[in-house]
């Protein structure tokens, strides 16, 4: 009798200690769904400014633009995305991020007699990678493939940014 009124009491202990701790048993809050970030390599080239949202649990929209100059020659760059998040779990995911790259050049003249040159270019990005969407930072790193008239290259980049 002392034996089965041994294990009611640590059954009953065990339940009670199991309910007098409710904050553990508290879900983590859900990411953030916005983002603002700066742009390492990736799709605006060098930098780049970014902000992203997430629409839905497995699903956001971005946009991406950067302008640089090198030579002379001046380049601006914007590139709407949408991603999908097919693994991961609240802050911690895989991406795969798809969309169209618009992009303007222009070659100023270094003589008065030429007037110099643009262009206007759509290409095509599809990036995969690890994002971190937590209380306050943003981070992702990725590898990419860029597709446009000239053909298809690899590249890689990194978002650092901000949630809220």
């Amino acid at each position: 009798m002392f034996r089965s009124f041994g294990w009611v009491l640590l059954v009953v202990m065990a339940m009670r200690t199991a309910y007098a701790e409710p904050s553990v048993a508290k879900a983590a809050p859900e990411p953030k769904r916005n983002a603002l970030f700066v742009e390492l390599l990736g799709k605006g080239g060098t930098w780049g400014l970014g902000a992203s949202h997430q629409v839905h649990r497995r699903f956001a929209i971005g946009m991406l633009g950067s302008y640089s100059v090198l030579d002379g020659q001046r380049m601006l760059t914007l590139s709407p995305s949408v991603t999908a998040y097919p693994l991961g779990v609240r802050r911690h995911r895989l991406f795969v991020d798809v969309g169209p790259q618009l992009i303007y050049l222009q070659t100023p003249s270094p003589v008065p007699e030429w007037m110099g040159t643009s262009e206007t270019g759509v290409g095509g990005q599809l990036s995969t990678g690890y994002e971190h969407r937590g209380e306050i930072f943003f981070l992702r790193a990725f590898v990419m493939g860029v597709a446009g008239k000239s053909g298809v290259a690899p590249w890689l980049g990194m978002d650092l940014g901000v949630a809220f």
